[in-house]
């Protein structure tokens, strides 16, 4: 009060000194003069007054207008923490998701881990997937690796810890808060190892084997205990194994037992096999589509049997290899086949005694040329065999033009004539005849194969004979003539 009244005197002074001044040169009287102060003092106070009144209300305009700037800010600020808080994506897991959810979660984790066995179409988890059917799920942060930067939480399904849920950010929520989503669902390996399991398969060792349709190669091959065995063993196997053998013959071997992950089927014992094969020099032989090392030859520059004392050694066009060996390792039949080294297939054929012999290729051509020469021969030769006629001289003028002179055949035939019994009355008839199997032998010689049955007729006796042959026949004074006779 004091002060106000200090500044109220001043005030009035400083007032009344002005109006003095101003207004005595204008012969303004005293009362007049302080009425005039009066005046101007009341209008100078409701100024200030109203002046006063306008700031406060001005700075008080600015303070509402701070706090609801800054009331925005902080809601918007707790917002902003609210919907960053990964809590709120775990709860949204917890109740809206389901076995179905976490069962497809689960095996596409599950899907980078399968094996080529399950891969491809596979339900790999079922069975399995029953561990984790009708079980409550929750959540819980991993203690070791959770971080705010870098949340991770546990997912347990019933009383077992199943995976991890990692949450990557996504977007800004505004004050430096990120916003969540799910940025992976990875399996834990304790349960993965507790899913996975392990096929045993042992089967012969030469037996193809399947699981699951796919074929089981030899990567997957461990030794086995028992002789002449195979053993296999698939690990990460999640489903039901199923396994497929076919023995060496192509059959579908059924297993001894099948539990638990482990197949034994019966393993087959092989079986031994000894060769002799003769082929062309120059020729390769093949075992199984192997090629039969030079090691196993035990004799070179050999003379075909049908060439032999037909022709002068000298003469003759071909030379032969023999191939002597034994193997103790087959499940099937053995396959042998050979080549003239050009890559042209040598045609084989297996003698009573069980030697394979191989020669040049069947000739069509020749065949088409020959084969009228052929059965004149083999009608004179059997004409004069059989002695048609009761005149062995003129059987043997019949064929003598058609065989080579001097050769085996030829003179096999001279001593047969002194044998030769006179018989009246004898008849032949022919109820097959076949000439096929033409090979040529360089440019003057070449074999066929000659096959027969006729019914001879004399008054002692009805006969049926059968006759399988190979005859050589060479080029001489510009004829074909037979020059040997083997019986095949």
């Amino acid at each position: 009060m004091e002060n106000n009244q200090i500044e109220q005197n001043t005030d009035q002074a400083i007032v009344g000194a002005f109006v003095d001044r101003t207004y005595l040169v204008r012969g303004v009287s005293r009362p007049e003069r302080r009425e005039m102060s009066e005046e101007i003092l009341r209008t100078s106070r409701r100024q200030r007054r109203f002046g006063f009144y306008k700031i406060l209300l001005l700075i008080l305009a600015v303070m509402i207008a701070a706090i609801c700037a800054g009331t925005v800010v902080f809601w918007r600020y707790i917002e902003a923490y609210e919907i960053s808080r990964h809590q709120h994506i775990i709860q949204s897991l917890r109740e809206n998701t389901d076995y179905d959810f976490w069962q497809r979660s689960v095996e596409s984790a599950m899907a980078p881990l399968l094996t080529e066995f399950e891969a491809d179409g596979a339900t790999p988890l079922d069975p399995h997937l029953s561990k984790i059917r009708d079980v409550e799920y929750t959540l819980r942060q991993k203690s070791d690796e959770n971080t705010a930067e870098a949340p991770v939480y546990v997912v347990r399904a019933g009383a077992r810890d199943i995976g991890v849920v990692r949450l990557t950010p996504h977007g800004n929520a505004g004050f430096g808060f990120n916003l969540w989503e799910v940025g992976s669902i990875e399996l834990l390996d304790s349960f993965v190892d507790s899913l996975a399991g392990s096929v045993s398969i042992t089967v012969s060792q030469n037996a193809r084997v399947e699981l699951n349709g796919i074929p089981v190669s030899q990567e997957y091959r461990v030794d086995c205990e028992f002789e002449h065995g195979a053993a296999y063993v698939v690990h990460g196997i999640f489903g039901n194994a199923e396994v497929t053998v076919f023995e060496f013959d192509g059959r579908v071997s059924e297993p001894y037992f099948a539990e638990e992950g482990e197949f034994f089927f019966p393993i087959t014992s092989p079986f031994t096999r000894s060769f002799n094969l003769v082929a062309p020099e120059g020729s390769e032989i093949f075992l199984d589509g192997e090629g039969v090392p030079p090691e196993n030859i035990t004799a070179r520059g050999i003379v075909p049997e049908i060439f032999q004392g037909a022709i002068d050694e000298s003469d003759v066009p071909i030379r032969l290899l023999r191939y002597e060996f034994v193997r103790d390792d087959f499940f099937l039949e053995p396959v042998v086949t050979a080549d003239d080294g050009r890559g042209n297939e040598l045609m084989p054929r297996i003698s009573q005694d069980g030697e394979i012999s191989f020669s040049a290729p069947f000739s069509p051509e020749l065949k088409t040329l020959h084969e009228d020469t052929v059965e004149d021969f083999i009608r004179a030769y059997i004409r004069f065999g059989a002695n048609i006629g009761n005149n062995a001289d003129a059987s043997f003028a019949g064929v003598s033009g058609r065989m080579l002179r001097g050769s085996e055949l030829y003179r096999r035939a001279v001593s047969a004539i002194g044998t030769m019994r006179w018989i009246s009355g004898a008849s032949l008839q022919y109820n097959s005849l076949q000439i096929d199997n033409f090979r040529p032998y360089g440019e003057g010689f070449f074999t066929c194969e000659i096959r027969y049955n006729i019914t001879t007729r004399t008054q002692y006796e009805v006969r049926e004979v059968e006759g399988n042959f190979e005859v050589l026949f060479v080029l001489s004074g510009g004829r074909w003539l037979a020059a040997k006779m083997i019986a095949i």
